[in-house]
């Protein structure tokens, strides 16, 4: 009957505006004629209070963060004054929807200007931004015109206020606007990502268009088309959040745009994340008498808490504990100080005796011993305590490389074997024992690294013994020794000297130009105008020099393993080449861990040729799975060469490439023509004694 004092036939817009939800105080008649007074709090009810408060609150304080820490930044960047104008209108829309509920008429107009003036930043955000990548623009040029879209949606709220019967068409025709510029930047993005295959896009689309879809699609476009929404549409808003979140983690990099950050580790947290979440709310769901708005807020923190306990957690026990798993004992961090002293010997007995002191103390065991099997005596032999003719030698000649077993009151694990003699680990104590997993893990990781330094060792006391007899003979070291060495040292110098002088040093040079030239401008703009300028030059010389340093180290090799560093390489390949990639990556599992850096270093060689002599317009790389082994076929279009005099070309790369697949003793073949492409078809079989190496073997 009343409305905060004022009869409902006062109301002019009651039946089109809810000025009801607005109300403090309600005279209310019921059916049976009983009237009474409802005094409204927004507070009293649990929902406006979540969703027109404590919400917003969070979302504006993490706006405010992000965006006061892009401003002190970054504020010189143009791009980043366009995400921060887009961020704030994303914000305003946000908090200013619980007020438009309400039927406050400035949160009309807030609400209506900024859910738009938010898609159409965003989308002028999109253009200069696909330009600093180097992406043609798929839309039209000029989109300053859009600007006046906002300004329309207070027009339309405007009319509501003269012509009341206007009220339920000017929604409709803001949440169309809103929507057309929605499909247009998916549609702009989508088709970007499809011409260009840039991650850089792909996680734009990502962190920054994904928040809108629930919004989109269960709010707007059916309330458009069948004027009924599946989904309220300060639900469908909380999604916004991510932005902010999203924001940050591209600041983590500490560079604004190269926004390919720990992608895999992420989306790893994300699944046990989301399956753990969904496990909890149908536990909810079944034993917990809840709202769906309810279950809905109580599913998200949920996912978040869990998400952030894994993220941080991860980030603890690797800087601050150097833990694996364990709860006890920093099993990583002393099995990097066992290595390390391992390292610092050249003689197999003392790698043998350090290795049993290391065990001793790590583990805290009384017996450890190395039990030597000879193969044509048949005689056992023990350093320690533990007696090796109590040992079934039978039992354990099957042991392979980093093999653990228990034998009664010991412990068993294979070492090293040759041509001569085997070798095994015995730990015993003088009551029974039982090594725990974290411990058993360690244990195996350091045998693996002591089989292969006794290798090196090996390789080296050959190498050594070799040069100690001639020089008794009188003879000096092996001139080819003396070659080989110098000339590959020679040729990587050369190498790294070229392409050092022709792009770094040169953009130095012209950065240095520039800078004596502002030393003499008394014009403060222009001097401003060009400092700005050379802070991109720097930062993209920067971007090269560390992609040089990924190249000669690449980091996600050890960190992730092949198949991401061989993705992450042909992305690099892609910016950089006028062809295009077509790749194929197996994921492979190798016996012989250097074939991972081999694989790697051929496929580098083989695209670097593609970009710098190829002149191709397609190129197919295929790595892929044999048997016992792997193969790599590369295939161009390009220009082609003479087969005959190709070897007398002095090409680093191809020669590089035949001299790592005859260290592993692979099979390569090239075809080629002028003006006919080039094909190359390598194949190496995993477990062959590459490391067979000496002076007589050359």
């Amino acid at each position: 009957m009343e409305i905060d004092e004022v009869p409902v036939q006062e109301v002019k817009r009651l039946e089109y505006d809810p000025s009801i939800r607005g109300g403090k105080q309600l005279v209310i008649q019921k059916n049976n004629g009983h009237i009474f007074e409802v005094h409204v709090s927004h507070v009293d009810i649990p929902r406006q209070l979540y969703m027109q408060l404590v919400i917003p609150s969070i979302y504006f304080i993490l706006t405010l963060c992000v965006t006061l820490y892009l401003s002190r930044r970054k504020k010189t960047i143009p791009l980043v004054n366009l995400m921060i104008a887009f961020i704030f209108s994303v914000s305003l829309a946000y908090i200013s929807s619980g007020a438009s509920a309400r039927g406050n008429h400035l949160g009309f107009l807030v609400n209506s200007a900024c859910l738009i003036l938010s898609l159409v930043l965003l989308l002028h955000f999109l253009k200069n931004y696909f330009r600093y990548l180097g992406v043609k623009w798929v839309f039209v040029e000029n989109i300053k015109f859009l600007y006046v879209l906002p300004v329309v949606g207070i027009i339309l709220r405007l009319i509501r206020f003269i012509q009341p019967k206007f009220t339920s068409i000017d929604s409709l025709l803001i949440l169309s606007i809103f929507f057309l510029l929605l499909i247009t930047i998916l549609w702009v993005v989508l088709r970007s990502y499809f011409l260009y295959k840039l991650p850089q896009i792909k996680l734009l689309f990502i962190g920054l268009v994904v928040p809108f879809l629930p919004f989109l699609f269960l709010f707007v476009l059916p309330k458009v088309l069948i004027g009924q929404p599946f989904l309220n549409a300060d639900i469908g808003a909380l999604f916004l959040l991510l932005i902010p979140f999203n924001l940050m983690l591209h600041q983590l990099t500490e560079r604004l745009f190269d926004i390919v950050y720990h992608i895999t580790r992420l989306q790893y947290y994300f699944t046990i994340s989301f399956f753990s979440t969904c496990w909890l709310a149908i536990g909810l769901f079944l034993l917990v008498d809840l709202s769906s708005f309810e279950l809905f807020v109580s599913t998200l923190f949920i996912f978040v808490s869990i998400f952030l306990v894994l993220y941080i957690k991860e980030k603890l026990d690797y800087r601050e504990r150097k833990v694996l798993f364990s709860s006890k004992g920093n099993h990583i961090h002393k099995l990097y100080q066992t290595i390390d002293k391992l390292g610092d010997v050249h003689r197999v007995e003392q790698i043998l005796s350090h290795l049993v002191n290391e065990v001793a103390n790590h583990l805290e065991v009384k017996a450890v011993s190395v039990i030597t099997y000879e193969f044509e005596t048949k005689e056992v032999k023990s350093t320690g305590d533990l007696v090796g003719s109590s040992i079934d030698i039978k039992s354990i000649l099957s042991l392979n490389p980093g093999e653990i077993i228990k034998k009664g009151d010991f412990y068993i694990a294979f070492i090293h074997q040759d041509l001569n003699t085997k070798r095994w680990l015995a730990i015993g104590h003088y009551h029974m024992i039982r090594l725990k997993a974290e411990e058993l893990l360690w244990l195996e990781l350091l045998l693996t690294y002591t089989n292969t330094f006794i290798e090196s060792t090996k390789v080296i006391e050959e190498l050594m013994d070799e040069l100690q007899t001639l020089q008794q003979s009188g003879l000096k070291e092996p001139i080819w020794l003396k070659k080989l060495l110098w000339l590959r040292v020679d040729d990587e110098k050369f190498k790294f000297a070229q392409e050092i002088h022709d792009t770094f040093l040169q953009e130095y040079l012209h950065t240095a130009r520039q800078i004596n030239l502002l030393m003499t401008e008394e014009n403060q703009e222009v001097t401003q105008a060009k400092l700005t300028i050379l802070h991109e030059q720097m930062i993209h010389s920067i971007d090269n020099l560390r992609a040089y340093c990924e190249t000669l180290k690449p980091p996600l090799l050890t960190s992730l393993g092949l198949n991401a560093a061989l993705e992450r390489l042909a992305e690099r390949t892609t910016e950089r080449a006028n062809f295009v990639l077509n790749t194929s990556f197996d994921r492979l599992y190798l016996e012989d861990e250097q074939l991972t850096l081999i694989i790697y270093r051929i496929v580098q060689e083989l695209l670097n040729n593609a970009v710098k002599h190829s002149q191709a317009s397609i190129v197919d790389l295929e790595l892929y799975e044999l048997d016992n082994g792997f193969g790599i076929v590369y295939q161009d279009n390009g220009v082609g060469c003479n087969l005959d005099g190709i070897w007398n070309s002095n090409s680093l790369g191809l020669q590089g490439i035949r001299e790592r697949v005859e260290a592993f003793y692979g099979n390569l073949l090239i075809e080629t023509e002028p003006e006919k492409g080039m094909y190359i078809k390598i194949d190496i079989i995993d477990g062959r004694d590459a490391d067979d190496f000496s002076i007589n073997n050359r």
